[in-house]
């Protein structure tokens, strides 16, 4: 065998989720580059289609591959661990085999203080962010486990808000959901390392989008204290993290990395 990492992925399945939004496009492109075919689920089925044609382009397009790898989407509210079931369930009837990598972007932030967070929100918020990334994990490591099925990794985005509290903005539930994630995977990966499964996570810092943007326009004063706060002085792109998720899922790159978490925050945690 050799010690030089292939980072490649031909015949394996990737199931993402969230795989409509900002962080999951760059990682899906990277991906199909890797030969993975790729589970997509989100939450609209017309905006998973779309998604799965631009795939298609940009796999032909621009990395010019001969066969574009296999791609299929779901439907699937991750927060419902029935549904969750039911999806992996369909993915491996489509594909004939099991997923052996997941990488898990679905969930969201909304900004309220602390004492007047409505409970509806809240739960809401944290059955998204927390319950759905252990909801998506059971489903996807069981027939793994139940099977003996060996070189499995999963990537959990996580948040630096899981590990500093953010401010100025009030986001108590956010970073209450990211911090469970970031325990919840250390905890994952200290019980199905004995089934040689991996799990690590991924925590971005201030990314630069659709909705930090919606924030910086409401209150331009807000990304001047973030890039106070960022010794790099500026926010990430999506595409930054594709290699990070590469290296996360790639057994020949990171097979004795489980239960880390990577902060890619620009620095912000440093100060």
């Amino acid at each position: 065998m050799s010690d030089v990492p292939t980072f490649r992925f031909d015949n394996e399945i990737t199931v993402v989720t969230g795989a409509c939004g900002g962080l999951a496009e760059p990682c899906i492109h990277a991906l199909l580059a890797a030969g993975s075919e790729i589970a997509l689920l989100d939450t609209n089925i017309d905006t998973i289609n779309k998604s799965i044609a631009g795939f298609e382009k940009f796999a032909k397009q621009t990395l010019k591959l001969a066969k574009v790898p296999e791609m299929h989407g779901y439907v699937c509210d991750v927060s419902n661990a029935d549904q969750v079931e039911q999806t992996f369930a369909k993915v491996h009837k489509d594909f004939g085999k099991y997923a052996l990598h997941l990488y898990n972007t679905a969930g969201y932030c909304e900004n309220y203080p602390a004492e007047k967070y409505p409970a509806k929100n809240a739960a809401k918020l944290i059955g998204v962010n927390l319950l759905g990334s252990f909801y998506v994990a059971q489903s996807w490591a069981r027939p793994l486990i139940e099977h003996k099925i060996k070189g499995a990794s999963a990537v959990m985005v996580g948040s630096m808000s899981g590990n500093i509290v953010n401010d100025p903005q009030p986001q108590i539930c956010y970073n209450m959901s990211k911090a469970g994630v970031i325990h919840m995977v250390k905890t994952l990966a200290a019980e199905w390392a004995k089934y040689n499964i991996r799990i690590n996570t991924l925590s971005p810092g201030y990314i630069s989008g659709p909705l930090t943007a919606k924030v910086i326009e409401a209150d331009p004063k807000m990304y001047d204290r973030w890039m106070s706060m960022v010794p790099m002085h500026r926010m990430s792109d999506p595409s930054e993290f594709a290699g990070t998720i590469l290296y996360l899922l790639s057994n020949s790159a990171s097979s004795y990395t489980t239960g880390a978490n990577i902060i890619a925050d620009g620095g912000y945690a440093c100060w």
